[in-house]
């Protein structure tokens, strides 16, 4: 393996100025950019004054996402395009057809591309541009529901800011979780918290005919899945493996779910999983999970289970429900999750 690759994103083996290698001398196609506007000392002062190479964006935008269903989504966009003081290449729709606009931004030679929708668009988007190899760094939007991966990498600005200061931002590469071979980003729901979910998706606006009546139909569902603890799961940390049975579990990347109804961090600073199990018996359960997570908090409550490691697997007779980063999936009968370190290139503020 050959050092650039081995230390691609790691910065103490980098010139801060050139963004060499200090092994080899080699600069990755990033810092090549970013220090193209830098000239040396033997130069004009003509030549000397030009400014740097502007950042080459391309917008990737679901209208069928969160907030941009609800508010006039073209004026939306073009607020976006207005704010962006980079080079904006071209705006891709993925709500007609998803996999052709993924495949357009890839192949317009963007250095960064936006994603103008929620978590789940994110997690769709990185998806096919993986298995395409591409390695733009990601810029995710908060316009869509929950809009967790946004505020971890850019706190409570608003897309227009976002864009408007994308020159200022560096390059990051952050873990991401695998399940069978899926990516996501911030967390895997599995059981009734996955059925739920997807009750919660059949009420979005612009959602499908008879929305109602789906959504409790799911919901039933959901209930039936809460109170047959029909998962198994087995957790390993290190050497040891802990197993145990359980009804649904949320399972976040590092720390994405902190702070999330009192879920503390994990302890450790390296790459795991975190997992949040629920075992619940009947109603009074449910009941008694809603009022300990509004007063104590899910990690003081006995009808939950938190464990942190590199490896979930979980086993079901029936097919287990699943949802990724809110969007909705299916895991068949098994399921492995695992830790993908540094496998999301993102832009992010300096710290």
């Amino acid at each position: 393996m050959r050092c650039s690759e081995k230390f691609l994103s790691a910065a103490r083996h980098r010139n801060e100025i050139s963004g060499e290698c200090v092994c080899c001398g080699e600069r990755d196609a990033v810092s090549e950019r970013r220090t193209d506007g830098l000239k040396t000392d033997t130069e004009t002062d003509g030549t000397r004054n030009k400014s740097p190479k502007k950042l080459r964006v391309a917008l990737i935008v679901n209208s069928r996402s969160g907030s941009l269903v609800e508010a006039d989504a073209e004026a939306a966009i073009q607020s976006l395009k207005d704010a962006c003081r980079s080079e904006l290449i071209d705006v891709f729709e993925v709500a007609d057809d998803f996999e052709a606009a993924c495949l357009a931004a890839h192949e317009c030679g963007a250095d960064a591309i936006a994603i103008a929708g929620g978590d789940g668009t994110a997690r769709s988007v990185m998806q096919m541009l993986a298995k395409r190899g591409c390695r733009a760094a990601l810029v995710p939007l908060p316009l869509g529901t929950a809009n967790i991966l946004p505020h971890r990498l850019y706190g409570d600005r608003d897309a227009g800011t976002i864009m408007s200061e994308l020159e200022n931002y560096l390059v990051d590469d952050i873990d991401a979780g695998m399940i069978n071979g899926e990516y996501f980003i911030v967390a895997a729901a599995v059981g009734f918290p996955a059925v739920m979910g997807r009750a919660r998706e059949a009420m979005r606006p612009g959602g499908r005919d008879h929305a109602f009546s789906t959504a409790w139909r799911r919901a039933r569902v959901a209930f039936k899945h809460m109170l047959i603890p029909r998962i198994r799961f087995k957790m390993r940390s290190g050497k040891s493996a802990t197993r145990f049975r359980a009804s649904g579990a949320f399972v976040a990347i590092n720390d994405s779910l902190s702070g999330f109804a009192g879920i503390e961090p994990p302890e450790t600073a390296k790459p795991v999983l975190q997992c949040i199990a629920f075992r619940l018996r009947g109603m009074w359960d449910f009941f008694g999970l809603g009022v300990e997570a509004l007063a104590r908090g899910l990690g003081q409550s006995r009808r939950t289970r938190i464990l942190d490691g590199e490896q979930v697997v979980m086993t079901s007779r029936r097919a287990l429900p699943v949802m990724l980063d809110g969007e909705p999936a299916f895991a068949h009968h098994h399921a492995r999750i695992r830790v993908v370190p540094k496998a999301v290139r993102v832009l992010r503020p300096p710290e």
